[in-house]
């Protein structure tokens, strides 16, 4: 005779993370996007677009930089306040929004994201906020079973 499951009125409770866990969650995820940004790659886990040098013999973009002991890449960093304003905006029990927490950075952000977009989830990105919501969930266990009467 073969083994039968009998399942009597079982109840699965799936618990939401707390507002503190989606923060870290959305934290490690905006510290993967900057890290990115820094070393000058896109959405697609590219190398960005080269930035434009000067025209006519005069210094460019990336001659500035330089002076400046800068990245000559397409990093966002020239002040550094734009990726320094790159925050966890909101947190709940079922979503985190990242952001640009300063008005000036997020329209920088926003006019850099039209040349090409550097600012969003790489595929490596989502490979780290998987990771961390995996073991978030396991160290929350956040599926339980609750027996019903």
């Amino acid at each position: 005779m073969a083994f039968e499951t009998k399942i009597r009125r079982a109840r699965f409770v799936v618990g939401p993370f707390s507002p503190e866990q989606m923060r870290t969650i959305g934290q490690v995820t905006a510290d993967s996007v900057v890290a990115r940004i820094r070393r000058g790659e896109n959405v697609q886990d590219q190398p960005a677009k080269p930035l434009k040098p000067g025209r006519n013999g005069r210094r460019g973009y990336p001659d500035y930089k330089l002076a400046r002991g800068l990245q000559a890449i397409r990093d966002w960093f020239w002040r550094g306040k734009t990726m320094r304003s790159l925050k966890v905006k909101s947190a709940n029990e079922n979503r985190v929004i990242i952001g640009f927490i300063d008005p000036e950075a997020d329209r920088i952000a926003h006019f850099n994201n039209l040349r090409e977009k550097q600012f969003g989830l790489s595929p490596k990105d989502e490979a780290v906020l998987k990771a961390v919501v995996h073991a978030t969930a396991k160290q929350a266990r956040v599926v339980r079973t609750a027996r019903v009467a």
